[in-house]
């Protein structure tokens, strides 16, 4: 705690005794150094973000990539299917 030495000294100007002071002062430094964000503990949860989110990409060009080939399938088996109707149609009507 940066300001332990000022909260101590505020604390004895209340009338708390030192030792109980420095005991108020140790138990919030535990407290608050258990659950702060040191700036390593930033720059490490900033990669992680970045690499997830490199992997969402890759997983949604991925996707993207197979999303246009299943397009181009579908097109060329309705274009087979119209294909086969017309000529089947054609020969029909020849037929007749």
């Amino acid at each position: 705690m940066n300001n332990a030495l000022k909260y101590v000294k505020i604390l004895e100007g209340t009338g708390i005794t030192r030792d109980q002071a420095e005991a108020h002062v140790q138990i919030i430094s535990e407290i608050l150094e258990g659950d702060l964000a040191t700036k390593q503990d930033i720059k490490d949860a900033r990669q992680e973000t970045r690499q997830h989110i490199k992997g969402l990409e890759a997983k949604f060009e991925t996707l993207e990539h197979k999303i246009l080939q299943s397009e181009y399938r579908m097109t060329i088996k309705l274009g087979s299917i119209v294909t086969i109707v017309m000529a089947a149609a054609t020969a029909i009507i020849k037929l007749f």
